[in-house]
């Protein structure tokens, strides 16, 4: 591989998968904590909401009952939608994919493990392929979490068609 397509390769496909993998990670961490911070937000709301609907006159006692369910539910949703989502999953993924290409990166860059052997045509060979061994494994890894929560989710549902 002579220095113009190794350049290529660094620039068009390792510098590329390390944005992509990053700005993936950081929009699933995004996600997955506004998730987390609405469900515990309206968790405590509605705690705080049965809690005073015992103090307030009886006319608004439906108000606080209807208030408490509206944010009952919204809990409900924002854990359904990180089972369906798997935003805190695909952050974890993400960062780690992130982190190896880094790492990998690094260590061909200043000619350690497994690039120390002095031989520059070897060593950006290894480099390739441990690079697209790393993204190839992520595809699988990835395409699995992605389809498993839609199995959970018709397993569930056909759990409830057998038990009516």
């Amino acid at each position: 591989m002579n220095d113009t397509n190794f350049d290529d390769y660094m620039k068009s496909r390792v510098e590329d998968q390390l944005s992509y993998f990053d700005s993936s990670a950081i929009r699933n961490q995004r996600a997955y904590r506004r998730l987390k911070l609405t469900a515990i937000v309206c968790n405590i709301l509605t705690t705080m909401t049965i809690a005073l609907a015992f103090t307030v006159p009886e006319a608004y006692k439906v108000t606080m009952g209807i208030l408490a369910l509206v944010l009952s539910t919204i809990v409900l949703g924002t854990y359904q939608l990180e089972e369906f989502q798997n935003y805190g999953a695909k952050w974890e993924k993400f960062r780690l994919v992130t982190e190896q290409l880094k790492s990998e990166r690094f260590l061909f860059l200043n000619g350690v493990g497994p690039y120390s052997s002095g031989n520059e045509d070897a060593s950006r060979l290894e480099f390739v392929e441990r690079i697209e061994g790393t993204i190839r494994g992520t595809d699988i890894a990835y395409f699995s979490l992605m389809v498993e929560p839609g199995r959970r989710l018709e397993k569930r549902l056909q759990q409830i068609e057998d038990r009516t």
